[in-house]
């Protein structure tokens, strides 16, 4: 049993792994596109609108995104799963028009909006597609779920370059492609599924005590949202306010670095996520999450100076001499990427209890904190100032939450914990001291090969 549940955890992780890096990869090959055939003001309209529908979609649709898997995936929820999917049908059909005639009427006051109508339809689009894509995965449906991602961004390629390449339609061309690629994908998710007509058979037999339960669940997140907010895009508008905006183009460049690792912890949550719900019962969960927990943490501190180390020797060749400075940010940046990954594994207490209250406290007092201390380390200390105030803010969240979800499981920190940080610690002094590259190398080639024997040993352990 316990060698199964491992196995099946690693292969979760991998099937969440090939669709993440295969719809980046697509993604990727948007950039060069948009670069070459949109002007810098058409790029910024365009990464602007779809940033504030992405913060409206948990509130226009309560975010039952997320309680959709939640309690989808879980085979000990009181509720019938007909019942739990024509509640989450029924929200996003009446949310949907409520907006639809909202917007109706904001168009008289709204109408000098480039694009109105089809920003309005973008936003029910994601909003409709971000939940139901969650459905999907709740339900089971893994390999579908990942397939769908890759269908949808290949889409936003294949519509994008159609209409802005041929047709030239400048930026509506990739409000149109990102529009009609979600519409196609809740199509193809109803041909394969039949949600809809599930919850139109099923709409006698609909119980309204799944619907006030759920929201109890989805509420609390909200704030969640804001606060996440707070923590991860505030600090560009302290960067403009203290350093001016050439400094936050140097620290976009740092940040493009940490996101790699941030989408491979992405990957881990995703099917941590799904572990963790279906194990919260079993009877040596402690056990099981406190081995997760330490070899997580330990493999994310292997990663952090191993790819640190490795963009110091390479650095020089892949960025541009004007940010080379920004080299130095990289660290820290990693280290709040791996303490808010903790703090994100620690997070499946709050869900896996169905009490996301609990987890109010802990962000908002961590969003408090950053914003504190981007007010007084970056006027000090610039754009380092920004990131230690990340490391702070995501070790407080860390230990605040290692403590708070005791209520939950209890995860117990061992010498892997320990050395984990230790292994930080030699990795900040070997990457800030003058080491030169014949020395460095080896060092890495060192660090890789033991990475690989010791995450060959976990695949190989008994969890």
């Amino acid at each position: 049993m316990a060698k199964n549940r491992g196995k099946e955890f690693l292969n979760t992780f991998s099937i969440y792994a090939i669709g993440t890096i295969g719809a980046k990869l697509i993604a990727f090959a948007l950039m060069p596109l948009y670069t070459f055939f949109l002007a810098k003001e058409d790029m910024g309209y365009f990464d602007l609108s779809i940033t504030l529908i992405m913060l409206l979609v948990p509130f226009i649709t309560f975010d039952i995104r997320d309680g959709a898997f939640r309690y989808l995936i879980d085979k000990e929820c009181p509720f019938n799963p007909k019942d739990t999917i024509s509640f989450i049908v029924r929200t996003l059909t009446r949310n949907s028009v409520i907006i639809a005639i909202l917007s109706a009427i904001g168009y008289f006051y709204l109408s000098h909006l480039d694009y109105y109508p089809i920003l309005v339809a973008t936003l029910i689009a994601y909003a409709c597609y971000e939940v139901i894509i969650q459905v999907v995965r709740g339900m089971g449906h893994t390999k579908f779920f990942v397939g769908i991602g890759i269908i949808n961004t290949f889409l936003i390629l294949l519509l994008s370059i159609l209409f802005l390449v041929v047709f030239k339609w400048g930026v509506l061309a990739i409000f149109l492609a990102n529009l009609i690629s979600r519409i196609i994908s809740l199509i193809i998710i109803e041909c394969r599924l039949r949600i809809i007509e599930l919850c139109i058979k099923h709409r006698k037999e609909y119980k309204h005590e799944v619907g006030k339960d759920m929201l109890r669940y989805t509420i609390p997140l909200l704030p969640n949202v804001l606060a996440w907010w707070a923590i991860e895009s505030s600090s560009k508008l302290f960067i403009e306010a203290f350093l001016g905006l050439e400094y936050n183009g140097i620290f976009a460049v740092a940040v493009k670095f940490s996101n790699i690792l941030q989408i491979v912890a992405g990957i881990f949550y995703q099917a941590w996520q799904e572990t963790a719900i279906k194990e919260m019962n079993s009877n040596d969960h402690n056990q099981f999450f406190s081995k997760i927990f330490n070899n997580y943490f330990l493999l994310l501190s292997i990663t952090v100076v191993l790819a640190t180390l490795g963009l110091r020797v390479i650095y020089p060749y892949i960025v541009a001499e004007a940010y080379q400075e920004s080299f130095i940010y990289i660290f820290p940046l990693f280290i709040a990427v791996q303490f808010h990954a903790i703090g994100s594994f620690l997070d499946l207490a709050y869900q896996c209890s169905r009490k996301t209250y609990r987890g109010l406290p802990s962000i908002i007092s961590t969003a408090v904190l950053a914003l504190v201390l981007y007010y007084f380390t970056v006027s000090r200390w610039g754009l380092m100032g920004v990131s230690i105030s990340l490391v702070i803010s995501y070790a407080y969240l860390m230990i605040y939450r290692l403590f708070d979800v005791r209520f939950c499981f209890k995860i117990s920190p061992n010498r892997l914990f320990y050395s984990s940080l230790f292994i930080l610690l030699i990795g900040g002094v070997l990457i800030y001291v003058p080491i030169s590259n014949y020395i460095m190398i080896p060092i890495i080639a060192i660090g890789l090969v033991a990475l690989f024997f010791y995450a060959r040993n976990i695949k190989n352990t008994k969890l």
